[in-house]
């Protein structure tokens, strides 16, 4: 059997300023080709909500929004926005 050698692996070279600087303007996350399918920057922080979902509802409600070409997180921002105005209407809470 014969002896494996192994070398280092190559290092990369170093970048210029203007190559960063290149990249930091244009590169990855400053996409410019479709601005209708980018995602908008939220204005607020975001909070994570997490719930569990009898797995036959999850699979209805995916394959509903996906038969409609909406996002799933969209049509659920969409109801809790619209049940919080009932909410708070009930409960006499008026928003500015």
């Amino acid at each position: 059997m014969s002896k494996k050698t192994f070398s280092a692996a190559p290092k990369p070279k170093q970048l210029t300023d203007d190559q960063i600087l290149a990249f930091e303007q244009g590169g990855a996350g400053h996409d410019t080709s479709s601005p209708a399918k980018s995602k908008p920057v939220p204005v607020e922080a975001t909070k994570r909500l997490s719930l569990d979902l009898p797995e036959s509802m999850h699979t209805r409600f995916k394959t509903a929004c996906s038969a409609t070409g909406r996002k799933m997180v969209s049509e659920v921002q969409a109801f809790i926005e619209q049940r919080t105005k009932e909410l708070e209407d009930k409960a006499g809470i008026t928003r500015k």
